[in-house]
């Protein structure tokens, strides 16, 4: 059965709640996808709106999905193969506090060295007791470091097409690790709060986004020594968290068939700030980040600094919001100035809710290219989404 089949017969799918697989109730499945098609309108690089070429790619381009590497090209016309997905995940309960979970995703799209579908988790989770406010979590796990990491590729917990890529997206995504969270209420008041901590590492081999986005050339990155946690804060109105993770970070880049040049255990730092708030039918999403990577060896001292803000008004089953967001390179090395990434981009989206957990969406994105490369980079565009997505 084709990807496009399978998405299809889910598009209609009878089932509104998790699905029972056994007969006691304790291995249940839940779902969901995405039907994401987009045009690129428009597009111009470096002031001349002449079609150019960036790697493998014919432009005006755009890229919206970095760990995977999405990319729509103007001369494909409207594309659906970019960011469609299904995705299922299993949850087996032994005991009231000891249970195993699996996310398995099947793209369209999927260029990175690995089994289709992905396997995004798959962990055990344990707590010392049905009702302990601790629970620890060992195995394959989504590293946490945006607001949306959990759900990224769930489009229906989220009023966009796809969180903005100028902050979402980095070349590794997930830890083969071990974490232990906290939940409490704040006293007697409305805040509950929760807190996670964890460790672990994350190999890529043939990492699509620096093999086909920077490269040109098979590259496996490795992030190691990986320690990190949040802590977050919520009522039924306002939610804040704050994230801060640290790592090594390891890449070989493979042009000659042996690794030949890359980076080796360079400190990396990164850290997030988040703040939302769903007030009568007001919305408000805002995220910053921070990431720094320092290397004396290669002289290296770069900041990477990135962040979004979106306004969306709740009115009947129809969400329109609109966000900015952007993305900036602060090169500490005046050699590396000519070699500066930066974009932004507005975005106006509309969210119609017309059936049970099923979300339609169209997202108008303008995006501004100010990197600072001696060659064309990805450029301007102008792009036009459209996406149907859902849970069951």
């Amino acid at each position: 059965m084709s990807f496009l089949v399978l998405l299809l017969i889910l598009l209609f799918h009878p089932f509104v709640h998790a699905i029972d697989l056994d007969d006691s109730g304790s291995f249940t499945a839940t779902g969901f996808y995405d039907l994401t098609g987009a045009k690129v309108l428009s597009g111009s690089a470096q002031g001349s709106s002449a079609a150019w070429m960036y790697q493998q790619w014919h432009c005006p381009c755009t890229i919206q999905n970095w760990e995977y590497v999405g990319v729509y090209e103007k001369s494909k016309g409207f594309q659906i193969d970019q960011e469609s997905l299904v995705g299922v995940q299993l949850r087996k309960e032994f005991t009231p506090n000891f249970s195993v979970t699996g996310q398995f995703v099947m793209r369209a799209q999927n260029p990175n060295n690995g089994s289709s579908p992905s396997v995004d988790w798959l962990y055990a989770s344990w707590s010392p007791s049905a009702d302990s406010p601790i629970t620890v979590q060992a195995g394959r796990l989504r590293i946490p470091l945006y607001y949306y990491s959990d759900y990224l590729y769930i489009g229906y917990s989220y009023p966009w097409v796809r969180p903005p890529p100028d902050v979402y997206g980095w070349p590794i995504y997930a830890y083969d690790g071990a974490n232990i969270s906290y939940h409490t209420q704040l006293g007697s008041s409305a805040w509950s709060m929760n807190a996670s901590a964890w460790v672990g590492k994350f190999k890529q081999t043939y990492d699509a986004y620096d093999s086909l986005i920077y490269n040109a050339a098979p590259t496996t990155e490795t992030w190691d020594h990986m320690v990190g946690g949040y802590v977050s804060a919520t009522n039924s109105i306002f939610d804040v968290r704050a994230m801060v993770m640290k790592y090594r970070d390891t890449t070989e880049i493979y042009y000659t068939g042996t690794p030949t040049t890359g980076v080796s255990n360079l400190f990396t730092r990164i850290e997030g700030l988040s703040a939302n708030m769903d007030y009568e039918n007001w919305l408000v999403r805002a995220e910053i980040d921070r990431y720094q990577q320092v290397s004396a060896a290669v002289n290296i001292d770069n900041i990477y600094k990135y962040n979004l803000f979106g306004v969306g008004y709740k009115w009947g089953d129809f969400t329109p919001m609109i966000t900015h967001s952007q993305y900036t390179t602060v090169a500490q090395n005046p050699a590396l100035l000519q070699f500066i990434e930066a974009q932004s981009t507005n975005s106006l989206v509309v969210r119609w809710d017309f059936r049970a957990n099923t979300a339609l969406k169209v997202q108008y994105d303008d995006n501004k290219d100010k990197s600072k490369y001696p060659y064309p980079f990805f450029g301007d565009s102008r792009l036009l989404s459209v996406s149907l997505q859902g849970t069951f």
